[in-house]
């Protein structure tokens, strides 16, 4: 059963219900995590209690196949409804969907997380196939889905916001879904017992502190200047952003960036070309990409993605610290930027 991050909230019933178990992936990684623990927080208020949340991983199931079952139809010590939660879940874990899940005889939530997945991928065509398991395709956030979630989280807290606080926020808030569901939440603490948000509410409470660093890395990074790029890194630290989720989002960016580079090849207009990589509250960074547009070239822009695609997977494969192999993609990347300039 396919459905979008949206429809989550108006879900809820036929997630504690009717859904043996969902499956959400896509390489919005943000966005991936965000819906995982809505859903999950619908089968069990505390996701930190080890009793009713059971973490698994492929490697895991692989040791031992009947892992998922064996844990599924376990009680819980404590009382409550359990989940299995299999991260960084891949076509190995197919089986689960197609034999485990009608073999449970509990109420377990079965919930897998994966990465991007192709229409053919074994683990999401079952998934979608069958009937009583969710999936839920998560790709970047445009400028109409970020004020439709803004719009949700605040009317489910009994909150109303202007039109130009709205117009502040969005500006404020970018494609992570994880990070600006965070920052409302931040919000809607200091609201209190005022219901209507203002201008100022917003100025007061939510910093670009999250939105510009990760703005700030994109354009450091791609415009080849390492020195910014390692501090913008170091702040998304610092602020409680994981190595893998800052590869996911340069990911991201330097795709967009070659769909430009290639839409230009093909004569498109360059300022068009642009809109291809920032959403319309990032106009301020148009000069950066216009210029981003003349350093990169389709064949160096490829290495980069295949670069930080090895990183994503040496950080769950070796037991070099993420955080440092991160840095030094980064900086591998800011000189090839950096050379092409000169």
């Amino acid at each position: 059963m396919k459905a979008k991050p949206f429809q989550i909230s108006a879900l809820q019933r036929e997630i504690k219900g009717v859904y043996k178990g969902a499956l959400i992936y896509g390489p919005d990684f943000g966005s991936v995590t965000d819906v995982a623990e809505q859903i999950a927080k619908m089968i069990t208020p505390n996701l930190k209690d080890d009793f009713c949340v059971v973490r698994l991983n492929p490697a895991k199931i692989k040791e031992k196949k009947t892992v998922v079952l064996d844990e599924a139809n376990a009680l819980s010590l404590m009382g409550g409804r359990r989940i299995v939660w299999i991260k960084e879940a891949d076509n190995t874990c197919a089986f689960v969907v197609d034999e485990v899940l009608d073999q449970i005889k509990t109420d377990t939530f079965v919930l897998m997380t994966a990465d991007n997945l192709t229409k053919a991928s074994a683990l999401r065509v079952a998934a979608e196939n069958h009937n009583r398991f969710l999936c839920v395709a998560c790709y970047a956030d445009d400028e109409k889905d970020v004020q439709a979630m803004i719009t949700d989280v605040l009317q489910s807290n009994g909150l109303q916001i202007s039109s130009k606080a709205m117009t502040i926020l969005k500006e404020r808030l970018g494609e992570n879904r994880l990070i600006t569901r965070r920052e409302l939440e931040k919000l809607i603490t200091y609201m209190g017992n005022t219901k209507n948000i203002e201008e100022n509410d917003v100025r007061a409470i939510i910093t670009q502190t999250g939105t510009s660093s990760y703005d700030d890395l994109c354009m450091a990074v791609a415009g080849g200047f390492s020195q910014q790029a390692d501090t913008s890194y170091q702040l998304l630290l610092a602020s409680g952003e994981t190595s893998v989720g800052v590869v996911r989002v340069l990911i991201g960016y330097f795709n967009k960036l070659l769909l430009a580079v290639n839409a230009v090849n093909k004569g498109e207009a360059v300022p068009i070309a642009v809109k291809r990589v920032l959403r319309a509250a990032q106009f301020k960074l148009e000069a950066d990409v216009r210029r981003q547009l003349t350093i990169w070239n389709k064949n160096n822009l490829i290495k980069v993605l295949n670069l930080l695609a090895e990183t994503e997977k040496q950080t769950k494969t070796t037991g070099f610290p993420a955080d440092l192999m991160v840095a030094r993609a980064v900086l591998s990347i800011c000189a090839v930027a950096a050379r092409a300039k000169r």
